[in-house]
């Protein structure tokens, strides 16, 4: 049986949390159906990943939650909302991390943690596209924070940011529905901040790294 080197994977999972129920605060009609079952597609992935018998580096996953500021949110530290869904708890030993603003990294030791791991492939969802997983996006691509030195070469390698687009979802804004909202937010990424792929997609790349041949 071989084995093979495997990527340096983080799937970061933004803002999964019960306050999102709310039936008015965010909105009437939430994009993307498949949500859920995406994202928990996604966890049982990385989770038999990081258990596979291939050797190299084991694929992470890390949770953000918002905490609001504001006490009339359904994610103030005060309201039950501010939990994680029952279908995204994290499991023991997967990092989790507190923001409070719109950016996952403001604050946080998110950059940090992510240069350590020398990640050459961030796999992101969540919610909201348009909110915070959109200025998350954008912020670990200014930060270039895929991006590192070769420790033989001295050579910078540049990792890929990759947007699951199947697993992210937004509410309708004024006199747009939401998946305009979603379409257009994720069509704005693409290229210029980051690559946009599908959960099938992510489950086949780590099915081919993580495992056994």
């Amino acid at each position: 049986m071989s084995r093979r080197p495997s990527p340096n994977d983080v799937l970061l999972l933004i803002d999964i949390q019960a306050g999102f129920d709310h039936p008015t605060y965010w909105g009437s009609r939430r994009s993307n159906p498949s949500f859920q079952t995406n994202i928990t597609s996604l966890l049982r992935g990385f989770r038999e990943a990081a258990r596979s018998p291939v050797a190299g580096t084991r694929p992470s996953i890390i949770h953000i939650y918002h905490s609001s500021l504001n006490p009339s949110s359904p994610l103030h530290q005060s309201s039950d909302g501010i939990n994680f869904q029952p279908y995204a708890t994290p499991a023991h030993g997967e990092v989790v991390i507190s923001k409070s603003v719109n950016s996952a990294f403001i604050d946080t030791n998110l950059e940090e943690m992510l240069r350590v791991l020398e990640v050459q492939r961030l796999f992101v969802a969540g919610l909201t596209t348009d909110h915070c997983v959109s200025t998350s996006v954008r912020m670990a691509a200014n930060l270039g924070v895929t991006d590192h030195l070769d420790k033989e070469t001295g050579e910078l390698v540049k990792g890929r940011i990759l947007l699951i687009e199947d697993a992210a979802a937004t509410w309708e804004r004024g006199d747009f529905d939401a998946e305009t909202v979603h379409q257009v937010h994720v069509a704005s990424l693409k290229g210029e901040f980051c690559e946009v792929t599908i959960t099938d997609e992510v489950l086949k790349t780590l099915y081919s790294a993580y495992s056994p041949t």
